[in-house]
């Protein structure tokens, strides 16, 4: 079954993205804001939410951990005092090339054995579905 496929894929393939990242000294989920991060400098800690699969009140949790060990730093939003800007301390910046190495052997990781045309495939079909799921998303909000 296809939702079983989509567990499985996400289950395994976090932990085996932070067997590679253990000697970074991060997670999937800290690999995820610093990228995030490094694409959007100044991204509001609300747009992170999505990215975490979890709460907002979590996610502040998880952003302050971060900011005690030195990988970012949260500002107060000028014209929105309850938001806060996130920006990657010079030690989160300098991770962020290793984050993208090890992200990359991860999903070589994934698809040995699975030519470029099928990985093509697979991307593609991948993109469609998370539209179609995006698409009903957003109709029920």
């Amino acid at each position: 079954m296809f939702i079983c496929d989509i567990s499985v894929f996400n289950r395994n393939g976090k932990v085996r993205l932070d067997e590679i990242l253990e000697p970074l000294r991060v997670d999937w989920r800290e690999l995820v804001v610093i990228l995030v991060i490094d694409q959007v400098p100044g991204i509001s800690q609300s747009r992170i939410i999505p990215f975490l699969q979890t709460d907002k009140a979590n996610v502040t949790k998880f952003l302050q951990s971060m900011e005690k060990k030195g990988l970012l730093r949260r500002a107060v939003v000028k014209f929105d005092r309850r938001n806060k800007a996130c920006h990657l301390t010079p030690k989160g910046a300098a991770l962020a090339p290793k984050l993208r190495e090890a992200l990359d052997r991860w999903e070589d990781e994934c698809f040995r054995g699975i030519d470029a045309g099928d990985r093509d495939a697979f991307r593609k079909v991948s993109a469609q579905v998370l539209h179609n799921l995006m698409k009903e998303h957003d109709r029920e909000q």
